[in-house]
């Protein structure tokens, strides 16, 4: 008899495979059940409306004899583990009731028969919450394919005397192999002996290698001395060059500073009797309240974006819905204008609180503008008025401050009383000439700080 090759094996499995009965097919046509339940086995793969199950047994049966490998419900996978009751009559055996398994998707639960039946019940368990089912799939085979299948059966069997034939051949090419290893461990018996002879001048060559060893790792020590010795002197010149790059780099920037500080202690000298120094802390306090504005802006800012996005969001469902009569499409735009007259509201509202911010916002701008004007022009105007005049430095104090005082009277009048006056300093209570020379050159900020 000649070897059997592997390949010839796995050919004549595949040819068996091929052969073997599949009963995976949708039989739904060979049952029966009632006018309600019948159409959750229409070829059409699911029905229009879901069938809910009620506490009544619905059986199915079918038109002839008929074996069944699992049926599949199609609906709530959770609600029909837990409600749905499968009652199975297998032929010549007592009913029994059917476990079934959710899917992974949990689009439908299965259960395995497998047994020739003469018909299945369904019925909920639930009391409250039933489950519906839109469709169910009947697996298995009728008497037709069952006798189709006899005589794949006849192969199978033929194909067993074959493997029997296949079993022979195989222990005798196992008592060969036996042969065969005898031999081969009588071969490997001579090795080892060989072998030992080898292993002793090994051992002789291995007590050469380990003295040669240690005397290299002796060596090795001593290169790794002298390469962090090299490493050591390595870094303390990296480290010294780095020092040195570090303060030219620190001084460089240093001198950088001082020139810029140079420049900006010139720009604030030649700048400083522009206008009074109290008018820094207004125009800090004016900004402040801008950026408390802008900050409040942003909340009826977003109540807006959100009132649109709503009534943007209400507008598309009503577009995209589905409805099903006129009456309904009426009922739903009713439902909707409250909702839509409350946004609308909100918007309109917070549109005027944020046209109120926004006003402010330019109103403290304005002021601050004004105001910087305003010192400017007291000031520019004194100096100029007092030029080639042989007048002192403290006159032109007196009358710088007086003229900023009538302008600012005149600019915030209605935040002062119409009894407020200025009294001036007189000559002889001035300050030493060298302070009447720097208020004089600063803006009048002392008489600003007595109002």
């Amino acid at each position: 008899m000649s070897v059997i090759t592997s390949e010839e094996l796995n050919a004549k499995l595949d040819e068996l495979e091929t052969k073997l009965p599949k009963l995976d097919g949708i039989k739904n046509s060979f049952w029966k059940t009632t006018a309600q339940c019948q159409t959750l086995l229409s070829e059409s793969g699911a029905t229009t409306k879901p069938v809910k199950v009620t506490g009544l047994a619905k059986r199915f049966t079918p038109n002839s004899l008929f074996y069944l490998e699992y049926l599949s419900f199609y609906g709530t996978a959770e609600k029909l583990v837990s409600n749905l009751i499968i009652i199975i009559k297998p032929i010549n055996e007592p009913s029994f009731t059917l476990k079934l398994t959710s899917s992974k998707d949990g689009t439908f639960a299965f259960g395995f028969t497998r047994k020739f039946c003469e018909w299945f019940e369904i019925y909920s368990s639930a009391i409250i919450s039933k489950p519906t089912l839109t469709k169910i799939n009947v697996f298995g085979a009728d008497s037709l394919q069952l006798s189709e299948l006899s005589k794949d059966i006849e192969y199978v069997i033929n194909a067993r005397d074959t493997f029997e034939s296949f079993k022979v051949q195989f222990k005798k090419e196992h008592l060969e192999t036996l042969e065969k290893t005898e031999e081969l461990k009588n071969k490997s018996t001579e090795l080892v002996s060989k072998i030992s002879e080898y292993q002793s001048e090994v051992n002789e060559l291995a007590s050469s290698v380990v003295a040669l060893k240690a005397k290299n790792v002796e060596e090795n020590s001593k290169l790794q001395k002298i390469k962090l010795d090299a490493n050591n002197y390595e870094d303390r010149k990296t480290l010294a060059f780095n020092n040195v790059a570090q303060l030219t780099e620190t001084a460089d920037e240093l001198n950088k500073k001082i020139s810029t500080m140079d420049g900006e202690l010139k720009k604030l000298t030649s700048n400083k009797n522009l206008i009074s120094d109290e008018y820094g802390p207004y125009v800090k306090e004016g900004k402040s309240q801008a950026k408390v504005y802008s900050v409040l802006l942003t909340i009826p800012l977003l109540a807006i974006f959100f009132a649109i996005y709503q009534i943007y969001i209400g507008a598309s469902n009503l577009l995209n819905t589905a409805y099903q009569s006129p009456s309904d499409i009426f009922a739903a735009f009713i439902l909707r204008i409250p909702f839509a007259a409350i946004f609308g509201l909100a918007i309109f509202y917070c549109w005027k609180i944020s046209i109120a911010m926004i006003q402010k916002i330019f109103k403290i701008h304005g002021d601050r503008l004004t105001l910087a004007k305003l010192l400017v022009v007291a000031r520019e105007t004194v100096h100029s008025s007092a030029r080639n005049l042989n007048i002192t430095d403290h006159e032109k104090f007196q009358e710088q401050t007086a003229l900023k005082i009538e302008v600012l009277k005149s600019h915030m009048a209605k935040d002062l009383t119409e009894s407020f006056t200025y009294h001036p300093i007189p000559s002889f209570k001035a300050p030493p000439v060298q302070s009447v020379q720097d208020a004089v050159n600063d803006g009048s900020s002392a008489s600003e700080k007595q109002i």
